[in-house]
């Protein structure tokens, strides 16, 4: 019975670390992925704050052409309306960035939100399987080694009373207290 469920208790622990590592396995696999989102997050980042930076420039050029082009109209409303055009562009491709680095950095939290939530879980697996270790630990302690020192305890007994039958003389008194705070 005991060995029964000793082997049952050791298959059992094989299996949660098995479980244990495969579990760390995949953790790590959404790690790697988070972190290639991050660094696509931060390129596009970049070249979205490029976009924007070469924006303004081209619209202050835009104004300053106007002021020094006034004479030939026609060749400023022209501009007016590329410049338009490459404004709305930018405007566009701005807002475009901006809903892609939203959603990119709604994906990543919660896919550390969903990393962090496997974290826990694989926290209070161990946590579990160290306390059914501890509390089986005790209970092999109590029902193996508690018998086997009522056992030594029960022999000294009789290996002392088949002393006192074989030896037929008394000890003095400072020895037969001696032996008798031993035993108990």
């Amino acid at each position: 019975m005991e060995s029964t469920l000793s082997w049952v208790i050791a298959i059992g622990v094989i299996i949660l670390l098995i479980i244990q590592g495969g579990v760390f396995v995949g953790l790590y696999f959404l790690a790697r992925r988070l972190v290639v989102m991050v660094e696509r997050t931060s390129h596009l980042q970049t070249q979205a704050e490029y976009l924007i930076s070469n924006a303004e420039p081209v619209l202050k050029m835009a104004h300053s052409l106007m002021a020094e082009l006034k004479e030939a109209a026609t060749y400023v409303a022209q501009g007016m309306q590329h410049v338009s055009a490459i404004t709305e562009m930018a405007k566009d491709e701005a807002a475009e960035v901006k809903n892609l680095l939203g959603d990119t950095t709604a994906i990543a939290r919660r896919e550390v939100e969903r990393a962090r939530l496997q974290f826990d879980k694989v926290q209070n697996t161990l946590a579990s399987a160290t306390e059914q270790f501890d509390r089986t630990t005790a209970i092999v302690q109590e029902s193996v080694l508690q018998p086997a020192r009522e056992f030594s305890y029960l022999m000294y007994g009789l290996r002392r009373a088949v002393e006192v039958l074989m030896t037929g003389k008394r000890l003095p008194v400072d020895r037969v207290y001696q032996d008798e705070e031993m035993f108990i």
